[in-house]
């Protein structure tokens, strides 16, 4: 009966978890909150939130303007996508790419939610838009490379691939001769382009005779841990890599 796990376990556990979602770290300029909400570099969204009275300011610090930054975005480019973003939550754009809103103690969880929201919210529209030209590029290299070792009639684009949860995945580039099927998905260092080929690899890596699967990746810089990831579910691959290293990715004679 030990391992018996009681309702009040079970709310406990269920407690510690979700009190494990968000944190606090005070200062003397104000506290910083680390939300649940997550950035396109897998880095939690955070709030700041200093004290002035009879209110309270609560501010992104400009974290969702850094992660564009770091994707190549500058001030213009932000704030295009920024702006529409904040009046629509009623949220003030500052001139160096804050969010911001001054609010009372009872306004002040919705106001952490609105901040966070809008610092997400932008920082993954310009990932997706980076990322998605990213891949396709990769796409069209690892097509080029693929049609060249196996021939025109060998491999095709944007394949439907059924998994062991019979749910249709959409892979990129795969190689078919006679009865061998070999899989190649591009991924970007972006933690949703990196959950779903975990998604789909996971799921064909189920079936009883499942292909060989491949990640394609521009480079290794960027994914962190997520590398360990993909190679549990697949082979991981440069994009710049040689015919002799697709050719052994792919498993087919």
């Amino acid at each position: 009966m030990d391992g018996l796990l009681t309702q009040t376990n079970f709310e406990e556990i269920v407690t510690r978890a979700t009190g494990q979602l968000v944190s606090v770290r005070h200062d003397v300029s104000g506290s910083f909150v680390t939300t649940s909400s997550m950035f396109p570099s897998g880095g939690s969204v955070v709030v700041w939130i200093k004290r002035d009275p009879p209110y309270f300011l609560v501010s992104d610090f400009g974290f969702s303007y850094q992660e564009c930054a770091i994707m190549g975005a500058d001030k213009r480019q932000f704030a295009r996508r920024a702006e529409p973003v904040a009046e629509t939550a009623g949220i003030k754009l500052t001139a160096d790419g804050t969010f911001e809103v001054m609010v009372t103690e009872a306004q002040l969880p919705g106001a952490i939610k609105a901040v966070a929201a809008c610092s997400q919210e932008v920082a993954i529209k310009f990932a997706h838009r980076i990322f998605q030209r990213q891949r396709a590029d990769i796409g069209e290299l690892v097509f080029d490379k693929l049609e060249k070792i196996f021939g025109e009639q060998s491999v095709a684009k944007d394949f439907d691939f059924l998994g062991a949860s019979q749910s249709h995945w959409h892979i990129d580039v795969v190689v078919k001769r006679g009865d061998q099927v070999s899989l190649f998905d591009t991924v970007t260092p972006w933690a949703q382009s990196v959950a779903f080929t975990l998604a789909k690899f996971g799921d064909i890596r189920l079936l009883d005779n499942p292909p060989p699967r491949t990640a394609v990746l521009a480079s290794k810089t960027g994914y962190g841990s997520w590398l360990t990831a993909l190679a549990q579910n697949g082979s991981i691959l440069q994009a710049a890599a040689n015919d002799d290293a697709y050719s052994m990715a792919a498993h087919i004679q």
